[in-house]
């Protein structure tokens, strides 16, 4: 055997383990110290996960419909020129009154309006506003019509998305029990009633007989 060439073949092989060695070293630092971190910012004045788990969706909502909603539901625009304005140009009636709030790109109203009862059915009170019929919802509530619809809720004023749905369906259950049940006790046929709620816009309005719009109302007072 030629010593001679095997000592040159040793020494023309390129050295591999310091190369191993660095790139080894070089992976545990990465682990230890990555160079990106993705870190969740707490809400001001309070640790991780503090606020979403004392955070009240009743609460909060108990404090809204009493100092936000009620005051905005006897302020907010009248249902009367809406339905006239639908009617003939939607697109410009929707950039006048909608609301988008909240989550979602419905087009939603939030108005008030008031007329003859002309129906009392099983989960709607239909009320004619100006020659229009209009549905109230008296059964039970589901979605972010209200929440969305209101146009006064963001979700960055709860501590995430769970708590804001958590939102929605505390303030349908008020809906139901402080609502409803006023508006089915009062509402017969010719009463006259004014009420307050929020609405989705289809993009093809029914023709008549069936309701234009249907409401699920934040504030009613009826009237014999």
């Amino acid at each position: 055997m030629d010593t001679h060439a095997a000592s040159g073949s040793a020494r023309a092989r390129p050295l591999v383990w310091p190369w191993v060695l660095g790139a080894i070293l070089l992976i545990g630092l990465l682990v230890l110290f990555p160079p990106v971190r993705v870190v969740r910012t707490p809400v001001a004045g309070s640790a991780p996960g503090e606020a979403a788990a004392s955070f009240s969706a009743t609460a909060f909502v108990e404090t809204f419909w009493l100092k936000r909603l009620q005051p905005a539901a006897r302020q907010a625009p009248e249902l009367a020129p809406f339905l006239a304005a639908v009617r003939t140009d939607r697109r410009a009636a929707m950039a006048a009154f909608s609301q988008r709030g909240g989550l979602g790109g419905a087009d939603r109203v939030f108005l008030r309006g008031s007329g003859r009862v002309v129906a009392v059915e099983r989960n709607r009170v239909v009320v004619d506003v100006g020659g229009h019929p209009i549905a109230l919802r008296t059964g039970p509530v589901f979605g972010n019509v209200v929440r969305d619809g209101c146009g006064l809720l963001e979700v960055n004023e709860v501590p995430g998305l769970a708590e804001f749905n958590e939102v929605s369906a505390a303030i349908n259950r008020v809906v139901e029990e402080r609502i409803q049940p006023e508006i089915r006790s009062v509402a017969k046929v010719g009463a006259l009633l004014s009420f307050a709620g929020c609405a989705e816009v289809p993009e093809v309005l029914p023709g008549p007989p069936a309701p234009i719009l249907l409401f699920v109302p934040v504030w009613a007072e009826a009237k014999p």
